[in-house]
């Protein structure tokens, strides 16, 4: 009897056929590669002492793979869009940078399911390939960014965009409390230009509000460094703010005090998570007319967290912290070549500027037959950070009530007898920072750009290196200048 491979080199070429014979029949497939490279270089004079710590390594001058990432877009019978991008130089824990699918049947009310940016800040939702200076503001530091999630969003011609998100915190759950679905945000913008007819079409008003609530998780852990002494106390950072232009990390850091652990060791992670209820309101405005654009924003954010507290098995008390942040931003860019704002401006954000000379046409082009589009820009931006200092005073609540409780109100535990010392909370560096950046940048074409930014960060009191035992000097101040090569396709 004679065997026949279903594998045989006929078997699969008739296969294939056939396959792609009746593939118009399920679906009209559509994709693209897309990817980005962002380089950069940055000299920073922090005024603080050189040392040999690793925890100095924020204020180091250095070079710097900002963003390479590799992915796809795509299109099933064009109503079905999706997306896939990877971080090449990310982590474990941010290996996938999107990975969605958005039914976009009807451009007024869409559905996407996966990782994607949730709605919320004009400047969050503008690409990194397009953002107006190289690093986004302090606002862009308590915005929820990029997160798993599903999210109902929409458009119409009017000029009107809104977005309603349900997302989770983490790539997964630190505990069966912390489930799918705890955080939400809300986002909807107008163009007020469009919907009055202002400027022929040269004029952008973009009116934002921004909506983000709900309640997470955070792990515990004992200090990482290894200058110092290792501890058994764990803490989460529930604040924490780096200089803008990505220069010192931990210019602020407020923490709550966890759980203790048995024996003294760098990164050991407390058994009990840290919970946390957070509301940030965000406003945006933008006003555009032909090579002008100025563009703020606000978000003011609430911190509860709360905790309780054990050494092994004994409940040794309840700690919390209650914060507010405020952050804003306004800023001035030019394009000095005289290209359109408004040309750039879709579904509440701006896109790229397309040169109106392009610095090379095409393949065949020769270098210097255009001058690109060439910008300059300036912003002012701001964080502060207050914290309610008689509930900061709970931490300390170690003593068990008569009803088996020992999570009261400060002024009842105090009233009760409870200790109310600190219990390893702490407020570090600055809760005050004003940053002035100033920037020029060369958009070669639509896929490559250069910029170069200088900044100068304001401390509103001393700040040093943490987590060392090396720390000889403080500053007030930063100064930082930058440059970035970038590609995209």
């Amino acid at each position: 009897m004679k065997k026949t491979s279903l594998f045989s080199a006929s078997s699969v070429a008739v296969a294939v056929a056939a396959l792609c014979a009746s593939a118009p029949a399920f679906a009209q497939v559509e994709a693209k590669l897309t990817g980005r490279v962002h380089y950069d270089m940055r000299a920073i004079d922090s005024g603080l002492d050189k040392i040999a710590d690793r925890d100095s390594a924020s204020v180091g001058s250095n070079y710097e793979l900002r963003r390479a990432r590799i992915g796809f877009t795509g299109s099933l019978n064009k109503q079905i869009q999706f997306e896939g991008v990877a971080n090449a130089v990310g982590s474990s824990t941010n290996f996938i940078d999107t990975a969605f699918i958005n039914y976009g049947y009807n451009q007024a009310g869409q559905v996407r399911v996966g990782r994607f940016k949730q709605p919320f800040s004009l400047e969050e939702n503008t690409s990194s390939n397009n953002i107006d200076f190289m690093e986004r503001s302090y606002v862009n530091q308590i915005t929820p960014g990029k997160k798993l999630g599903a999210m109902i969003h929409g458009a119409n011609d009017a000029g009107f965009t809104f977005a309603a998100s349900l997302y989770q915190n983490d790539f997964a759950e630190l505990s069966n409390s912390d489930g799918a679905g705890t955080m939400g945000a809300l986002r909807a913008t107008g163009d007020l230009a469009k919907l009055a007819n202002l400027g022929e079409g040269n004029a952008v008003v973009h009116l934002g509000l921004g909506y983000d609530k709900g309640s997470y998780q955070q792990s515990t852990a004992t200090s990482g460094n290894t200058s110092k002494s290792a501890e058994t106390l764990t803490r989460a950072s529930i604040i924490s703010f780096r200089d803008e232009n990505r220069g010192l990390s931990n210019a602020y850091r407020l923490q709550i005090g966890g759980d203790q652990v048995a024996t003294a060791t760098h990164g050991s992670i407390g058994n009990n998570s840290v919970n946390v209820d957070k509301t940030t309101k965000g406003l945006e405005l933008a006003v555009a007319y032909g090579p002008f654009k100025f563009q703020g924003e606000t978000a003011n954010s609430k911190f509860d967290a709360s905790t309780v507290r054990y050494n092994g098995t004994t409940r040794i008390g309840v700690a919390e912290l209650n914060s507010t942040v405020k952050t804003s931003y306004v800023a001035l860019v030019y394009n000095i070549t005289g290209e359109d704002f408004a040309k750039s401006y879709t579904k509440g954000a701006f896109g790229g500027i397309k040169p109106q000379s392009e610095f090379m046409k095409d393949y065949g082009g020769v270098v210097g037959n255009g001058t690109g589009a060439w910008q300059i820009s300036y912003r002012l931006s701001k964080y502060d950070v207050s914290v309610d200092q008689t509930a900061s005073a709970r931490s300390g609540v170690t003593k068990t009530l008569a009803d088996g409780s020992n999570s009261l109100p400060w002024a009842a535990a105090a009233a009760a007898g409870v200790s109310t010392t600190g219990y390893g909370s702490r407020l570090q560096n600055s809760p005050t920072a004003t940053t002035n950046t100033y920037g020029v940048n060369w958009i070669l074409n639509s896929n490559a750009r250069v910029m170069f930014n200088y900044s100068r960060t304001k401390f509103g009191s001393s700040v040093e290196y943490l987590d060392t035992d090396y720390n000889t000097s403080t500053t007030t101040k930063e100064d930082i200048f930058s440059v970035r090569t970038q590609i995209n396709f």
